[in-house]
């Protein structure tokens, strides 16, 4: 890993404190994984606190990766590039609605993003 690598994963960590926090490798994590299409996983639904994992299934690097609150438009973390096969976990710790949205091309002026809508509540209904 290059050392601008080691410095963007640094301030990820560092904006994952703000909203998200990072949970050991060992925690049972629902999955999301980023291959699927939007429309077949068009709303995750995931309690506060929940152990989530963020999987990069494509068999390429996926560029721009970012966590938006939606109803603020905060960016509550951003990876510029997410490499196929990695992974990371997190729990989200505020209700509400995030985005996670990517680029499949690495410029992100000239490329449509796909995002997936996480709805974060109190508990989940049954």
């Amino acid at each position: 890993m290059t050392q601008t690598g080691f410095f963007r994963i640094a301030l990820v960590m560092g904006f994952l404190l703000i909203g998200l926090s990072y949970q050991s490798a060992d925690a049972k994590a629902r999955l999301i994984s980023l291959h699927q299409s939007p429309e077949e996983i068009s709303q995750i639904n995931i309690s506060k606190g929940q152990a989530v994992k963020v999987s990069n299934d494509f068999k390429t690097t996926l560029y721009h990766l970012k966590i938006v609150k939606v109803s603020t438009g905060i960016k509550m973390m951003q990876i510029e590039e997410f490499q196929s096969g990695q992974a990371f976990d997190l729990e989200f710790v505020r209700e509400g609605i995030y985005a996670i949205c990517y680029s499949l091309l690495p410029k992100s002026e000239s490329t449509k993003n796909t995002c997936h809508q996480v709805v974060v509540e109190a508990r989940l209904k049954a």
